[in-house]
């Protein structure tokens, strides 16, 4: 008869199988929570800058240096340019609307986005572009006046 012991390296290999699979899942789940975080950093970043990018143009409109109606454009940098003329190279758009609520009192709504030459996902599931900012800004003219006149 053959007298054959058994090792625990059997045992030992299948812990230490079972041990690795414990830590690479856990691995998984805490990079995929650090790109998740990173995401919305990055979009909170980009919301802040529409908010001031917004509220500039506001008191853009009310000085008068430019008028309530088209589209405007950003570079990456949230710089407008405005030379450009189209939206294919622009990072970031705002539309722009006037309308008079009251006699005297003028409505600006701006809405910023993403343009089309932003890097990435422009578009939403539904194919709009990702709104980042809205806001009103109201400007009291005065009876004749109009928002382009100063």
């Amino acid at each position: 008869m053959r007298d054959t012991k058994k090792s625990g390296s059997g045992i030992f290999l299948m812990e230490m199988i079972m041990v690795c699979g414990f830590f690479l899942l856990c691995a998984a789940v805490c990079v995929r929570a650090f790109v998740q975080a990173d995401s919305l950093s990055r979009m909170a970043r980009e919301k802040n800058q529409a908010v001031l990018a917004a509220q500039n143009l506001g008191e853009m409109w009310k000085d008068g240096q430019i008028s309530g109606e088209g589209e405007l454009y950003f570079d990456q940098n949230w710089n407008l340019d405005h030379d450009q003329k189209e939206a294919a190279d622009a990072w970031y758009m705002a539309e722009l609307s006037c309308r008079e609520e009251t006699t005297g009192l003028f409505c600006l709504d701006i809405r910023l986005m993403r343009g089309e030459g932003y890097r990435g996902s422009v578009n939403t599931a539904d194919g709009t572009p990702v709104l980042l900012e809205k806001l009103q800004v109201k400007d009291y003219r005065g009876e004749g006046e109009t928002p382009d006149e100063e």
